[in-house]
């Protein structure tokens, strides 16, 4: 017991000597974590964009800046082992000198000394040992067996493929035939039942109907983020999956409901609509949002940090970026997933202005929940627990007294 101090010190230095360094890691490993935290969460919008290889580089960058202290704090740790190791060899050689001093003095004899040293050399290091490792075990089975799952599912799309057809000229046709589908991870419920429609170079399409019918789920299919069981989606006359991926969607663009913004500039958030583009065609972009004068007349100008999930602004405002984001990269096919259903009456009115006009010479596909959003749409395709049961003009379905006239 006399010799305790000594190995609560070896453990107390260890500890000190790794402790800020221990400290620092933790902060940095905790702010890439979140901002990988932030790209997953919004996983849909970053494939859309295709910006996945920009969110790559940025945690890595994150993850190379602690390298160097990650290696300070693992030498002093390793450092720190050694001593307390040798600080408990020391402990025992003293236990082992002691004991003889005892057996010379004629206190113990030799065998007793050695059984009992023996004995409790190995019972305390095993214990110890033991302890450490037993409670360890099943947490980290389970821990690798997830990892491994992880590690050896194979991506059914995947972003960053460039194999794949591209077309000459890109117009905005769409088509959908006989689509079937399920998600994954609820396989045994069919959301799309067989449905068909076409939108054609220039045209707007609203597609309407009660929640969970099917509208969101064919805006995801023609992105390609997900595949459909059976039929085909085609754009341009191309089924999606003979496509190029990053050409299909650099060709297209996405406003959904819930604006998603980053934590950064919005010149930025705008830029991630469109690699390399300049401050004048962010500039456009955002003068087509009509968003350019608020964001002048802000003290930081297109600067000016937007907060976690865009906290800064108000919900128009955050969506006017989003539309600028959309717009900036010029997209012949505009997908607009319930884009102001979020809104104020007063946000709504502006924001459905903007996208009145970005609709223009563009295939537009709306999915819409107000029909005051859709009334001059070309064509209205109305949806019902997953099957398409009316289609036409809004006069033509109001005429038809049917599912559209009791929306």
């Amino acid at each position: 017991m006399a010799c305790w101090p000594i190995q609560c010190y070896a453990q107390y230095w260890q500890a000190r000597a790794t402790w800020g360094s221990s400290l620092r890691l933790r902060t940095v490993y905790t702010k890439s974590g979140q901002s990988a935290a932030e790209t997953i969460r919004n996983i849909k919008i970053v494939a859309t964009l295709r910006r996945e290889e920009t969110f790559i580089r940025l945690f890595n960058t994150m993850n190379e800046a602690p390298h160097a202290d990650s290696v300070r704090g693992s030498l002093l740790s390793s450092i720190g082992f050694g001593f307390s190791m040798a600080c408990q060899v020391f402990v025992n050689a003293l236990m082992f000198y002691a004991g003889c001093q005892f057996v010379l003095r004629g206190w113990v004899s030799m065998s007793d000394m050695f059984n009992a040293l023996m004995v409790t050399m190995m019972a305390t290091f095993l214990l110890g040992i033991l302890a450490q490792i037993v409670p360890m075990i099943p947490k980290g089975a389970a821990a690798a067996r997830g990892i491994y799952e992880t590690l050896d599912r194979k991506s059914r799309i995947n972003g960053l493929d460039d194999t794949g057809s591209e077309v000459d000229s890109f117009e905005g046709n769409v088509g959908f035939d006989n689509i079937k589908f399920s998600y994954p991870i609820r396989p045994d419920t069919t959301i799309l039942k067989g449905i068909s429609f076409e939108a054609i170079m220039g045209k707007r399409v609203a597609l309407v109907g009660a929640s969970g019918s099917g509208k969101s789920t064919s805006i995801l299919l023609t992105q390609r983020l997900y595949d459909a069981n059976s039929g085909t989606v085609s754009v341009e006359d191309l089924n999606v999956r003979d496509w190029n991926i990053k050409a299909l969607r650099d060709n297209m663009a996405i406003v959904s409901q819930e604006p998603i913004l980053f934590n950064s500039s919005i010149a930025d958030n705008i830029a991630y609509g469109k690699p390399n583009a300049t401050m004048q065609e962010i500039e456009e972009a955002a003068k087509e949002a009509n968003i350019y004068n608020f964001v002048r007349n802000l003290p930081d100008g297109f600067d000016t940090n937007v907060g976690q999930k865009g906290g800064r602004l108000s919900g128009g405002q955050k969506q006017r970026v989003a539309i600028a984001r959309a717009l900036v990269r010029k997209p012949k096919l505009l997908l607009l997933d319930e884009a102001t259903a979020a809104l104020d009456s007063r946000s709504e009115k502006v924001v459905q202005r903007v996208l009145d006009e970005a609709s223009k010479e563009r295939t537009t596909l709306t999915v819409a929940h107000r029909l005051s959003t859709i009334q001059d749409c070309d064509m209205i395709v109305v949806f019902k627990n997953g099957r398409i049961v009316e289609r036409g003009t809004h006069d033509e379905l109001l005429a038809l007294k049917g599912t559209y006239h009791l929306l």
